[in-house]
């Protein structure tokens, strides 16, 4: 088991480098007024300090701020400018790019690559999480593990906000790590410190996207739920202890973001997204005005295709096999099932609810940091089904339908980046051959606009690498130090 385990953190590992590479070499820059309200957050904050944007209205395209008065701030939650403020911060003392990406703003600022990094770092660290949580605390086998994992990455529209500076590579981050700190509660009881962390990632949570306050409500009453009946959850000393570690670490980032709209915007409840120009965006006067599509429409652009919006199972064909995988994993585990499937249906309808499920991105990309909860019964599927031992033509038949959806869903994720903002892909320079070298290096180049800075993401990860290497082995012997009987029954 130990053995293992260890295996698993190394495959994690190496699943962390693949998809963080892949998501580095795709990114383009600033791409639009979206991330350009975060990155012009972040640059206020390092070069300024402070959170008035007006110097960077231009990476806004003068739309996509929040006012007061004559001020001007980012109308996106803050949590992702803060994230992105250290890195962007530390790149002072970092190498330059060999090549500066073509970005739509600040291009000429060698640093803005090292703001934008938080989220193929962020989005490929929940990647490996989601892996480690199917192994963990679903049972499932390395193989169905693995592939729905590269699924989930380059199958799904994690891929394209793994390479932009929006909100949704982070908010993936905290979901899923706050989702396998509720699985590992189920298992055994959490340690102080990891109640803490768990209650600092429920907290800040609505500070990458607001709508995640009703997530953070429903992974927290998950954990209360789920560890003990309600009559003992003040009575035992341990549970009292996480309970207190828990109310302090959330208040953490909920208090900031108090202050932060107080300061801002003249109240605790003054959210950025309500205090915008509403001559431009007349939707967000209020919750009733944000929230206002009929729930049937937007359920079919979410999912299949609606108001010019390319729902999931349209751009990730590989999703349909989540219906198939149902059944087997209600069956077997239906209380975790209903956790992840609840909470994956409530935020669904929430986002179908909104009238900007759709803001010119044609891919409903508020669902995307919650995708990976409706594949976990794909995982689910792959073992019970496709994994299971059958004739020949069945097996051919379940090949085919896993991997050509697979491929599929892959190339829509890469055609959808091509076409979109800052990448440009210009049909008209192809020529009318299927596999001319010509249009491949294009395409690829498109694509990857960044893949010449890959060696920059290296070095730092093997620095990181490194050093967690020393921190265990430390670890470790430390631990053989202070119980060798222990560590030789393990060997």
């Amino acid at each position: 088991m130990v053995r293992s385990w260890g295996t698993d953190k190394q495959i994690a590992v190496a699943l962390f480098i693949l998809v963080s590479s892949v998501y580095f070499a795709t990114v383009v820059g600033v791409t639009s007024s979206n991330d350009g309200s975060h990155y012009a957050l972040v640059r206020a904050i390092v070069d300024r300090h402070t959170f008035e944007i007006s110097p960077y209205l231009d990476f806004t395209e003068h739309q996509d701020y929040a006012l007061r008065g004559d001020l001007r701030f980012s109308d996106r939650p803050p949590g992702t400018a803060l994230a992105a403020a250290p890195l962007y911060a530390l790149s002072t003392f970092l190498p330059t790019p060999l090549k500066q990406p073509p970005s739509k703003h600040d291009a000429e600022n060698l640093r803005m690559i090292y703001a934008v990094a938080l989220s193929p770092l962020a989005a490929a660290s929940a990647v490996a999480i989601f892996y480690l949580t199917l192994r963990s605390y679903f049972n499932r086998s390395r193989f169905s593990a693995l592939l729905v994992s590269l699924a989930l990455a380059f199958g799904t529209t994690t891929w394209k906000y793994g390479s932009v500076l929006y909100s949704h590579a982070l908010a993936s981050f905290v979901l899923w790590a706050s989702v396998f700190f509720v699985l590992r509660s189920w298992n055994q009881p959490l340690r102080w410190y990891e109640s803490l962390l768990f209650g600092f990632l429920i907290g800040f949570a609505p500070l990458v996207e607001y709508t995640s306050i009703l997530a953070s409500m429903i992974l927290g009453a998950a954990w209360l739920i789920g560890t003990q009946p309600i009559r003992n959850w003040w009575a035992d000393q341990r549970q009292r202890a996480n309970i207190i570690a828990f109310i302090v670490g959330a208040a953490i980032p909920l208090g900031f973001l108090l202050i932060y709209n107080t300061i801002n915007f003249g109240g605790p409840f003054e959210f950025s997204t309500f205090n915008v120009d509403t001559s431009i965006w007349p939707q967000n006067q209020g919750m009733a005005a944000d929230f206002a599509t009929p729930l049937l429409t937007g359920l079919q652009g979410m999912l299949l295709y609606g108001l010019d919006n390319q729902g999931l199972f349209m751009l990730s064909p590989l999703a349909l096999l989540g219906i198939l995988g149902l059944w087997h994993f209600i069956r077997f585990t239906p209380r975790q099932a209903v956790f992840i499937l609840g909470l994956f249906v409530v935020m669904l309808v929430i986002f179908s609810k909104s009238t900007t499920f759709n803001p010119l991105t044609n891919d409903g990309r508020y669902l995307t940091p919650f995708i990976g909860l409706w594949f976990v019964p794909i995982a689910f599927w792959v073992d019970e089904v496709y994994s299971e031992q059958r004739g020949e033509v069945w097996s051919l038949i379940l090949g085919i339908m896993l991997f050509g959806l697979l491929f599929l869903s892959t190339r829509n994720q890469m055609v959808h980046i091509a076409f979109s903002w800052n990448y440009d892909f210009d049909m008209t320079r192809l020529r009318s051959m299927a596999t001319a070298p010509e249009n491949i290096s294009y395409f690829l180049s498109t694509l990857f606009p960044n893949a010449v800075n890959l060696l920059l993401l290296w070095l730092g990860e093997g620095g990181l690498i490194g050093i967690s290497t020393i921190l265990m082995e430390w670890n470790t012997r430390r631990s053989q130090i202070r119980q060798p009987g222990i560590v030789a029954e393990v060997s």
